[in-house]
């Protein structure tokens, strides 16, 4: 992307450099985005670069910004979009801050309306689905690791991001229960907690005897076990490799029961059997409570819908 790509004034085509670039990006990186969301906003940033190129503009201004986002609806999903114009504001924004520009061009730019669909896009597995998956796994050293990755989802509500995330150390008692400090979805350090139910600890403790057998350095909990890669922490693609394949062996079908599916169940089941609001979006880790009612809504719908307060 070159500076002119970019540019509104001769005082902003001086600054604007990959320089300038990289300072914006550490800005984000010291404010406590992820890496992963770093990254998103590079390539979104990039994205906007090279469509500036391609239409000639070296002076964006609102005008053009919405174009960029109406060419991106006809290519993208609106999380795609969204995701794109965030990395454009928070540039622009940061040249404002620092006062190369007078005002940020994309301030007024809106995102792209999502579908008002309270669904989510993953199904829930049924109670013997969970269990037939959980009696996948064997008594090696990989189906105690496996085992124990699957309980922290379907018990504790864990991400795959959060599962690659997690460390040894991040294993912990708090009074008389045994927890997990979790680096949640987003975020930049283990700030957040799963218990694990009283039941699943000795599943745990079962894999992390394993674990320190293994005598990897590595401070990961969950590691590969395949010789190319032996002691090393699993990637997301690897966890989701693993779930994938003891959903088919458990026979667990259908194209919306996915790796997330784990996490979707054990909030809905938290639900089902009266976890409170407040309980249900303290396990999940949910920062907006709005997420938490949508679950709850979710369930509701199908368990206790107004149609069967209906009588004539």
């Amino acid at each position: 992307m070159t500076s002119q790509a970019i540019t509104q004034t001769d005082h902003q085509t001086a600054l604007a450099t990959q320089d300038f670039i990289a300072r914006w990006l550490d800005r984000e990186r010291v404010r406590g985005q992820s890496s992963k969301t770093i990254e998103a906003y590079r390539r979104g940033f990039e994205r906007f670069g090279h469509w500036l190129v391609s239409q000639g503009i070296t002076e964006p201004t609102a005008r053009t910004i919405a174009q960029f986002k109406d060419d991106l609806k006809d290519k993208y999903s609106p999380q795609t979009v969204n995701l794109a114009l965030s990395a454009v504001r928070s540039f622009y924004r940061y040249l404002a801050e620092a006062g190369a520009i007078d005002y940020s061009p994309a301030g007024d730019v809106r995102g792209v309306k999502r579908s008002k669909s309270t669904r989510h896009k993953r199904s829930a597995l049924t109670v013997s689905e969970v269990r037939a998956v959980l009696d996948t796994c064997d008594q090696t050293t990989a189906g105690a690791r496996d085992l124990a990755m699957i309980v922290l989802m379907a018990y504790c509500g864990l991400r795959t991001i959060e599962i690659h995330r997690v460390n040894i150390d991040n294993l912990g008692t708090e009074g008389e229960r045994m927890v997990l400090h979790v680096q949640g979805k987003g975020r930049i350090e283990a700030d957040e907690i799963a218990v694990i139910p009283r039941s699943q600890e000795p599943i745990i403790r079962a894999w992390l005897s394993e674990r320190r057998r293994l005598g990897s350095e590595d401070p990961a909990l969950f590691v590969s076990l395949s010789n190319r890669t032996l002691g090393q922490r699993l990637s997301t693609r690897a966890i989701r490799d693993i779930i994938t394949g003891q959903f088919h062996r458990a026979g667990v079908v259908g194209d919306t029961k996915t790796t997330h599916s784990l996490r979707h169940t054990a909030i809905t089941q938290a639900i089902k059997n009266g976890g409170s609001p407040m309980q249900v979006q303290a396990m999940a880790r949910h920062a907006s409570f709005d997420t938490t009612l949508g679950y709850i809504h979710e369930v509701n719908r199908v368990e206790n819908p107004a149609e069967d307060l209906i009588i004539y």
